[in-house]
């Protein structure tokens, strides 16, 4: 618990490759008293993903904070990508005195403040819908990172927007982002990238919600309690209810994650070391 509140940390499932690093850092953190619980919301394919469904059940015997989630029965969104199911999971996200941490299954690096000074900046502030942390390889928060100093502009400039050429589809830029994180890490100066303010994104602003803390009694008061609309959890979180309700979110400025990888990036990162000297990383704090 963090100032009395439950904190449930949550992925939408699917990739052992990745999960099997980040797994680490949650197991620190529900030690540390800062995590109550870790939830895998399955969002794998029934065949060519059995190692992954595996390991996911491996750690539900293993660990007693540890529970699998799947989609709930009755819901048929048609023949969509099984990205589009992540937003059924808050429906399981309604205790209103919980605040919900989402993470991306490869977000492979938590900072050891990360979670604390994002969920206690979410229970201080009542009006985002979403406090992120500072994301690196997001693109906005690349783009905030270089307008305080701390990525280089000679890399290439990254606009303000969720999907900017630079910040989300370079692949050379998303391998040096990893390695300055990476020497930071092994530096120990990581507090380093911090921003000198928190960053607030006006309603209506698209945001790639690789990890952000939510409060569960934001979806305990909808219509429906846990039921977005529209379901898609992007569209919903960034764009639509901030809109509709004229609350920004916000970029904390002490909390850094890293998001591994967008799909233009896989040839480049995959081709390099970085994944193995996260994993190195992850082996040490657990």
């Amino acid at each position: 618990m963090i100032d009395g509140k439950r904190v449930i940390a949550w992925s939408p499932y699917g990739r052992r490759r990745t999960y099997s690093i980040l797994i680490k850092y949650l197991e620190r953190d529900v030690a540390r008293g800062l995590v109550d619980e870790v939830w895998a919301f399955m969002n794998t394919d029934p065949t060519g993903q059995e190692g992954d469904i595996a390991f996911a059940h491996e750690l539900d015997e293993q660990f007693p904070w540890f529970h699998l989630k799947h989609r709930p029965d009755g819901v048929n969104l048609g023949r969509l990508p099984k990205q589009r199911y992540t937003g059924l999971a808050y429906r399981y996200m309604t205790d209103p005195e919980a605040i919900y941490l989402r993470l991306d299954d490869d977000v492979v690096y938590l900072h050891e403040d990360a979670i604390e000074n994002l969920v206690r900046a979410r229970i201080e502030m009542p009006a985002p819908i979403a406090v992120f942390p500072i994301i690196i390889n997001n693109a906005i928060c690349s783009h905030f990172l270089q307008m305080c100093g701390k990525v280089p502009m000679e890399w290439g400039e990254v606009k303000a927007y969720c999907m900017d050429p630079t910040g989300w589809a370079n692949g050379p830029f998303a391998v040096k982002l990893h390695e300055m994180l990476l020497d930071h890490i092994e530096a120990g100066t990581v507090e380093d990238l911090y921003l000198y303010q928190d960053f607030p994104l006006a309603p209506g602003t698209q945001f790639s919600v690789s990890c952000f803390a939510s409060r569960g009694a934001d979806y305990a008061a909808l219509d429906r309690p846990g039921v977005l609309v529209p379901d898609e959890e992007e569209s919903w979180h960034t764009v639509h209810h901030p809109l509709a309700t004229g609350r920004p979110n916000i970029i904390r400025g002490n909390a850094v994650v890293s998001h591994w990888s967008f799909f233009p990036q896989h040839p480049f990162l995959n081709g390099t070391d970085l994944l193995d000297r996260y994993r190195e990383l992850a082996d040490k704090v657990a």
